[in-house]
């Protein structure tokens, strides 16, 4: 039996105010070539539901219940979900503050009533010493985050869904929804 193609994932993009709820700061690499590495935690609220597709095809329907057309979570006592999948080489946008070869990872789905989210995500990125000194600035407040895969992720379009909750498609027939602005 040949192993199946596994389908492909859809592009990741995601834009929004973010809580940054913990850093992490430390040094990485070689005795000799040690740099400056930054965790950053974060966490979106209100996201739209759709962006479960990137994680699972069927985690949408399994997360709300499906007999009414109100978005109920099926179970109010479900835990975050989390996810092991890893973005590499990301761009981040951080309020003003832009970081390219970003490792995003340790993804948390929780589910609310109405079909949102809030997602939970760590950051690594490579700061110099005053980007650190702004990013303290900012634990536990929010900020306006920009999370964008590799070019090379996007082979499939999504739609784009604005703060106000339209929904402009960009080219993906099945509905795929990953390009989504808060």
């Amino acid at each position: 039996m040949e192993n199946a193609p596994q389908p492909q994932r859809p592009p990741f993009k995601l834009e929004g105010p973010a809580a940054i709820r913990h850093l992490n700061v430390r040094k990485e690499g070689p005795e000799d070539e040690k740099v400056l590495a930054v965790d950053v935690k974060l966490s979106f609220s209100k996201v739209d539901r759709r962006l479960c597709t990137y994680f699972d095809d069927a985690l949408e329907a399994f997360l709300w219940r499906g007999d009414t057309a109100a978005l109920i979570v099926r179970n109010a006592f479900l835990a975050p979900v989390t996810y092991a999948n890893q973005i590499s080489s990301a761009t981040v946008q951080i309020g003003l503050r832009t970081f390219h070869g970003c490792d995003v990872k340790k993804f948390s789905i929780e589910p609310a009533d109405g079909g949102v989210i809030t997602l939970g995500c760590s950051v690594s990125l490579y700061p110099d010493a005053g980007d650190v000194s702004d990013l303290a600035k900012l634990v536990q407040d929010e900020d306006r985050v920009s999370i964008e895969g590799p070019p090379d992720l996007f082979t499939e379009a999504g739609l784009a869904v604005d703060g106000a909750g339209n929904v402009t498609p960009v080219g993906d027939s099945a509905g795929r929804n990953l390009e989504i602005v808060l």
